[in-house]
């Protein structure tokens, strides 16, 4: 576990040595794109090679979005629609430049979707999914309709070539050469950003948004910047089509394109190469027999319930299959970590005995909670002060996890106030709450499936990144320097609580003790000032919770302040400075361990008698 105002380590494992290990995958589709036109000679084919591009430029940040973050789409189909509309509009109409077109038509499209998203990505799964499938339909009505600007059914013809300088791209095979080029730049964009943090952030949002929110990721703002990236990308293949045929249409735009591309992105799974070798079959099928394509939607269709019976990960799960890497941290890669974590950890304490926190950590003010007619919480007051674990029991329905959900922001109080290190935090989010340095772990295991031990962990320590999606996609110093930064922290985390060796394991084969801790770790990751902690030893054996018990002591020992909730009597009486008793959402005691086992109000409310 990283220490606050310490230094970080650098890692062994590096972005360029992970890109030296997948570049094969580069090599191979540059290869395609460079041979496709000198191979293929035929007129049509040399179109198909073009429309394959256009598809494959419009499921990068499909993919990212749908198979990564879990946003369903039907409504990209009208970004793909704005972005050729616009160009040919300003090109023709205007007489614009054609690249400058683009440009325009590329942050045109960029605003429209930012402005979509902020109201309806509050929207989950089908609402999401109709709101975008209106979208789409408003889109295509648009372009047909509005006869004076579009031309309505009769289309935009004479749209010019692109060209550099005098050289003007009317050929077949120099559209394709320019599409591949984009598809090259758009992959390895996707490929990046799906290794970075912000990949991570989108798988966590996907499987467990509570926890994302938790480890503060803002979830509105990261699906928001993700869309409008995604739909920049559809804008620009737009574009491309525009000055490819030279004529659009609104039969170019209908909602049957967004359909295909979303069957696409959910057979292929969460890799952008599955998800290429999937639109390469698909498509290609499509327009090789382009007889039948009155019959391709049902193909598809059919398709994507076969795929989701027999790979319902998507076909990315079968071709790239994740956990349980072959190599695993060997004693040399732990050695520096472990040298530098008792450094760590010896100057922590050296500052803590000179310069002692004092004061409340926490302070909770008469918070009253209901819902609907229950009241869980009536005028609770309570505070912990820094470097003491205070320990919240109570019967079964008492309001314990309501309390901490209030502090945490997942809950806003009916009344009353919640103050953190001096601060009122009463209205704040539970992003906002971790970036103030709270950390959190839950009744039940919230990890996100499907990512191994390490990413879990490194998923805590979202919030030491800037790096955003273009810097992320480009893979250049400072998110290399970032991952390195987070890779660290996690490991020394992982070193903390012993769970090194299940760095590289999928976190849902643990077992269940070991996923206990993962989560822990992932929590002490964030450098959590306020640790809170509901339950921690439910399901754990005797062997389990003494460990537990001695983990905890050694987290407050490193200046970590603790709230617990929980069950296991002798382990809050062991270990809390404080117990706060909670029964009906109503304070009933508050003192030393030994104070709150005498009291009667307790007696009662755990035997149902007087004593």
């Amino acid at each position: 576990m990283e220490l606050k105002g310490a230094e970080t380590i650098s890692a062994k494992p590096s972005a360029i040595v992970s890109l030296m290990r997948r570049r094969w995958q580069f090599l191979v589709l540059l290869g395609l794109i460079v041979c496709f036109p000198i191979l293929i000679k035929t007129y049509f084919l040399t179109r198909v090679g073009i429309v394959l591009a256009l598809f494959a430029i419009n499921i990068t940040g499909m993919t990212l979005l749908t198979r990564y973050a879990g946003v369903i789409s039907l409504g990209h189909s009208a970004f793909f629609a704005l972005g050729a509309y616009l160009s040919a509009i300003l090109t023709v109409k205007v007489g614009l430049n054609p690249w400058l077109s683009m440009v325009v038509a590329g942050g045109t499209t960029v605003v429209c979707a930012y402005l979509f998203s902020v109201p309806f990505l509050r929207l989950r799964r089908a609402y999401l999914a109709m709101a975008t499938l209106g979208l789409g339909e408003v889109a295509f009505l648009l372009a047909k309709d509005l006869t004076e600007i579009t031309g309505g059914v009769s289309g935009i013809p004479g749209i010019p070539h692109l060209r550099f300088g005098r050289i003007v791209l009317s050929e077949d095979w120099q559209l394709f050469y320019l599409c591949g080029c984009f598809v090259i730049l758009f992959v390895f964009l996707t490929e990046n950003i799906g290794q970075t943090r912000l990949g991570r952030a989108y798988h966590a949002i996907r499987t467990n948004e509570t926890a994302a929110k938790a480890m503060g990721i803002d979830v509105q703002w990261e699906l928001s910047r993700l869309f409008c990236f995604s739909a920049l990308v559809s804008a620009l293949a737009g574009s491309l089509l525009a000055h490819f045929i030279t004529f659009i249409s609104p039969e170019s735009f209908t909602i049957d394109f967004s359909f295909t591309l979303l069957i696409i992105v959910i057979i292929g799974g969460a890799n952008i190469w599955g998800t290429l070798a999937t639109a390469i079959v698909l498509i290609g099928f499509s327009e090789v027999f382009r007889g039948l394509q009155d019959l391709s939607m049902g193909f598809y269709g059919l398709l994507l319930i076969v795929s989701l019976f027999v790979f319902p990960e998507g076909l990315s799960a079968v071709l790239f299959p994740r956990g349980y890497t072959p190599r695993k941290i060997s004693a040399s890669d732990l050695e520096p970590v472990r040298f530098d974590l008792q450094n760590r950890m010896n100057r922590q304490k050296t500052v803590q005995n000179l310069q002692p926190r004092e004061g409340k950590m926490l302070e909770l003010r008469n918070i009253s909670k209901n819902f609907g007619g229950t009241e869980a919480l009536s005028q609770v007051s309570v505070s912990v002060d820094y470097n003491q674990i205070l320990g919240i029991i109570g019967p079964n329905g008492a309001g314990k996890t309501t309390l901490l959900n209030v502090v945490n922001g997942f809950l806003t109080p009916r009344e009353g106030r919640v103050v953190f290190q001096s601060t009122d935090v009463t209205n704040k989010t539970p992003h906002e709450m971790a970036r103030l340095g709270l950390g959190r772990t839950f009744q039940l295991i919230n990890l996100f499936k499907g990512m191994t031990v390490i990413e879990n962990v490194m998923v805590g320590c979202h919030l030491r990144g800037r790096s955003g999606i273009l810097m992320g996609g480009l893979n250049l110093g400072r998110p290399r320097y970032e991952e390195t930064i987070i890779r660290n922290a996690a490991m020394r985390s992982l070193e903390f609580l012993e769970l090194v060796d299940r760095a590289h394991d999928v976190v849902q084969n643990l077992p269940f003790g070991e996923q206990k801790l993962v989560e822990l770790a992932r929590a002490l990751a964030m450098e959590p000032d306020l640790l809170l902690l509901d339950e921690p030893a439910a399901g754990l054996n005797a062997a389990e919770t003494e460990r537990l018990s001695g983990i905890l002591r050694r987290i407050r020992e490193r200046g970590i302040t603790i709230v617990l909730v929980e069950h296991n009597m002798p382990l809050v009486m062991t270990l809390s400075d404080l117990v706060f008793v909670l029964d009906f959402g109503r304070a009933i005691a508050l003192g030393t361990p030994e104070e709150v086992s005498r009291n009667k109000e307790v007696i009662r409310a755990y035997l149902g008698q007087e004593v």
